[in-house]
């Protein structure tokens, strides 16, 4: 492989293609200048996911990787993929123990969206068509207006939700919706409803005009219920900041 390390922009966020026969620490070193000579174009608080290719890298790796990445630019990953799996990070623990406290994990009623427990889903989603999991989904694409996604767990959009997202199918509502751009025409999470706000999507219409990246656009959100209303909130480090583990 000529360069040890390549980043590319993709439909949800980041992709970095790392040399498989190069030694970790020195793959690290060449991360980290590489974030520095792009810190420009990666001066955004916007949340990403980001995608690895060329190596498999242990939890340990993973987390280097992250605070490489936070260290050397603006972004907040939300999420990591690696080929098919979506990989377990402290960012994402802390987001969903955030939506389910210590006394679901005790009670044993926590749905988490372990590998094997859902399936994944790559494409766009486009209007009249449907998705539909007995278990929790990610979808790797934008769910179009129009189009809609029912899961009995979780859902995690990595793009853009404009259509009608269900989660919770069976009634649950400590379930969650996760999305890299929230825009749903209709959200349902167990039997509550709710939906974004027209004032919000003229919003980021309006930012859209200023000729920006998508990278730097994307917002992710989660809706969530809390004392039986449908709450959607940025994931923000300020958010992780208030989180009690």
């Amino acid at each position: 492989m000529r360069n040890p390390v390549l980043l590319k922009g993709n439909d949800f966020g980041l992709t970095i293609v790392m040399d498989p026969e190069i030694d970790f620490s020195d793959l690290k070193e060449i991360i980290g200048e590489k974030f520095r000579q792009a810190k420009a174009f990666f001066n955004t608080q916007k949340q990403i996911a980001l995608k690895i290719e060329g190596r498999k890298l242990t939890s340990e790796q993973v987390e280097e990787l992250l605070k490489i990445i936070s260290e050397n630019s603006s972004l907040t990953i939300a999420y990591v993929m690696e080929g098919e799996d979506l990989v377990d990070t402290s960012f994402r623990r802390a987001v969903e123990q955030r939506l389910h406290p210590k006394e679901d994990f005790l009670n044993g009623r926590y749905l988490e969206m372990k590998a094997g427990s859902g399936h994944f889903y790559r494409g766009t989603l486009r209007s009249g068509q449907s998705l539909e999991s007995d278990g929790s989904v990610v979808v790797v694409g934008d769910v179009n207006p129009g189009a809609t996604v029912k899961a009995k767990g979780n859902i995690v959009v990595l793009g853009c939700a404009k259509g009608f997202v269900f989660a919770g199918a069976c009634g649950d509502d400590r379930s969650f919706i996760a999305a890299l751009d929230m825009q749903p025409m209709q959200i349902r999470i167990g039997d509550h409803i709710a939906r974004c706000s027209d004032d919000e999507k003229d919003k980021k219409k309006k930012k859209n005009t200023k000729g920006r990246s998508d990278i730097q656009q994307m917002e992710a959100q989660i809706a969530f219920v809390e004392n039986g209303n449908v709450y959607i909130e940025p994931i923000s480090r300020a958010l992780l900041n208030e989180i009690t583990i």
